[in-house]
């Protein structure tokens, strides 16, 4: 080495150079000396540098690839191994499964025909929203119809729904499909839940095959799809009352028309019912509605009936006392309960034994009813007439007789004008002929005022 021009000898000028033995390593520091700022050459022997070389995070992690790739190449075969069957066999089947639960199924439509003893023939329709935007294909599917608190191991008919595409919004379902009833005491209670409740379940399960594109899962669709029902057919009325004077041939002396509310989406086919009409704990007669069909809203249906009037003049008492808070606002409390149900020309088991557990109360209006009999035997198609005198003459008139004789002359004209259209119905006279004229004058005459004053 030689010396440089201020006679100190050559040296490296990295810190570590410090450290190193031989004549190449610096001076050792002495105190007072600062020599950073004059370490300014590098020699280097044999043209290799000992200063420190700082690599970049890049080469870095390329010189570790380098040494590992191997290992890296066996781990991911070895993830992928155990990864790829368990995200087919169990995410995929997981997540299919969670938007079948998350999803909503409403109904929309439903229709129970044909109601024989051991078979219906059912509409079902309902929206199910899966709430994803791809689209999900099934398979055909056969759900079991049950009620929740017996469970799918009991189920009171099944239906198969066509396989079909869905996407978004889509409504799923089987039309006038026949369904065999596999268990009739099931399928009773669930009939009195939609009778009787406000609101019931129709509970479904089945399982089928899914797709999302290209992969297969299977799903199981368990729900119970909650829907307003019958709710005891509440705001049950009898309106345009008539009594038939004589009776038809089979029997007839009452019409009207029934109406039962349905706020469900259900039209059910019952068939012909008749009930047993009651006044307070006193049977007073019976009623038919003919093959009659309930449909969604209020529906109304002829309704004809049989009155046992002989009976309800011998405990008119009996009747007027049950009947005392409805007659305060003029009407007349009518119970019916359903005897039968019978659909063509088959007794309904399951709709007999239901509807017989429910009793409908209507308020039919005097005053109505005596002006739409009134009418009737005005305006009838010839068929009217009859004993309607031994009705009337059993109640004591006698002090209404005496009142209408001593005003008779003193009626206003529409009165005497519908007294003189009543005297001259051949079938009304002929009801009163034996009575005695004047009487018969003045039971005309107040039927008539009755009839103008409601």
């Amino acid at each position: 080495m030689g010396k440089q021009s201020d006679d100190r000898p050559a040296y490296l000028s990295s810190d570590d150079a410090k450290y190193s033995l031989g004549v190449h390593r610096g001076p050792l520091a002495s105190a007072g000396y600062d020599d950073t700022s004059k370490l300014e050459q590098v020699e280097s022997a044999g043209g290799v540098s000992l200063a420190t070389t700082h690599r970049t995070r890049k080469q870095k992690l390329a010189r570790h690839w380098k040494r590992f790739w191997c290992c890296y190449l066996i781990g991911n075969v070895i993830f992928l191994a155990i990864f790829l069957p368990v995200f087919f066999l169990v995410i995929i089947p997981a997540i299919s499964q969670l938007v079948v639960n998350k999803s909503s199924l409403v109904l929309v439509n439903a229709a129970v025909m044909q109601p024989r003893p051991d078979s219906i023939q059912l509409t079902l329709e309902s929206a199910l929203d899966l709430k994803i935007a791809l689209d999900v294909r099934i398979e055909p599917i056969t759900l079991n119809l049950f009620n929740r608190d017996t469970g799918p191991e009991q189920p009171w008919a099944n239906i198969t729904i066509d396989g079909k595409t869905i996407k978004g919004n889509t409504t799923l379902g089987v039309s006038d499909q026949y369904t065999p009833l596999t268990n009739e005491t099931i399928w009773t209670n669930y009939v009195h839940d939609v009778v009787f409740n406000k609101e019931s379940a129709l509970s479904l399960k089945g399982s089928t095959n899914s797709y999302l594109g290209v992969l297969k899962s299977h799903v199981t669709m368990d729900k119970d799809v909650l829907s307003p029902t019958l709710n005891s057919f509440d705001g049950f009325t009898i309106s345009d009352s008539t009594l038939l004077f004589p009776a038809r041939d089979d029997g007839t002396n009452l019409i009207g028309n029934a109406t039962l509310p349905n706020p469900s989406v259900l039209t059910i086919e019952i068939g012909t019912i008749i009930l047993d009409i009651y006044s307070g704990s006193l049977l007073v007669g019976n009623a038919t509605l003919t093959d009659f069909t309930l449909k969604p809203g209020n529906h109304s249906a002829p309704l004809t009936g049989v009155l046992d009037l002989a009976k309800i003049i011998k405990n008119l008492g009996a009747v007027l006392k049950s009947q005392a808070t409805a007659l305060k606002s003029g009407n007349l409390a009518l119970d019916t309960v359903t005897r039968s149900v019978v659909w063509n020309g088959t007794e309904v088991p399951y709709y007999t034994k239901v509807m017989s557990e429910l009793t409908l109360t209507a308020n039919v209006g005097v005053v109505s009813t005596l002006k739409n009999t009134l009418h009737n035997l005005l305006h009838g198609d010839g068929s009217s007439g009859g004993n309607l005198s031994s009705i009337i003459s059993s109640l004591n008139l006698t002090s209404a007789v005496d009142s209408v004789k001593e005003n008779l002359s003193s009626t206003n004209s529409s009165s005497s004008e519908l007294s003189s259209a009543l005297k001259r119905n051949v079938h009304l006279m002929g009801a009163f002929k034996d009575e005695h004229p004047v009487k018969r004058e003045a039971m005309i005459h107040s039927l008539a005022e009755l009839y103008v004053n409601a």
